[in-house]
């Protein structure tokens, strides 16, 4: 079982997963422990080049993705909710939301406390990706 402080731990489901070439994904694989794959109850969309993620009450709606502890979770935080534009310093109501959850990890742990962005914008002319994998999406970036 993993030894888990509140508030340390970040899962990532787009741009910030492995395997993507951009700065930012550089920046969390050199600030934050990769941990393990999981899942979050949700919905993935199209955005842009990136996804947005909603929770979902049906159980087989599944988000892939990762997930990490942070290193000095207050300040990788504070970087992120930046790039995520959802910190004060951008207008709100922001595109992104920082909350806690739960994650289902690979091995079948539930982790508490697990901070994810959701997308809180109106959903209209986005189009689902519905294998819930922006790894498998071709919009890789």
């Amino acid at each position: 079982m993993l030894d888990l402080l509140f508030g340390d731990l970040l899962f990532v489901y787009g741009t910030l997963r492995q395997g993507n070439a951009n700065a930012m994904a550089a920046y969390l694989s050199t600030h934050a422990e990769f941990l393990t794959g999981g899942w979050f109850q949700g919905l993935m969309y199209q955005i842009s080049y990136y996804p947005g993620v909603i929770a979902s009450d049906c159980a087989d709606d599944r988000i892939y993705g990762e997930v990490y502890r942070l290193h000095d979770a207050q300040s990788t935080l504070a970087v992120l909710d930046d790039y995520e534009e959802c910190s004060a310093r951008h207008r709100q109501p922001a595109e992104y939301q920082r909350l806690n959850t739960q994650i289902l990890a690979v091995d079948g742990h539930v982790l508490e406390q697990v901070w994810i962005y959701l997308y809180q914008w109106p959903l209209h002319n986005k189009r689902l990706i519905e294998s819930g994998d922006f790894m498998q999406h071709e919009q890789l970036i």
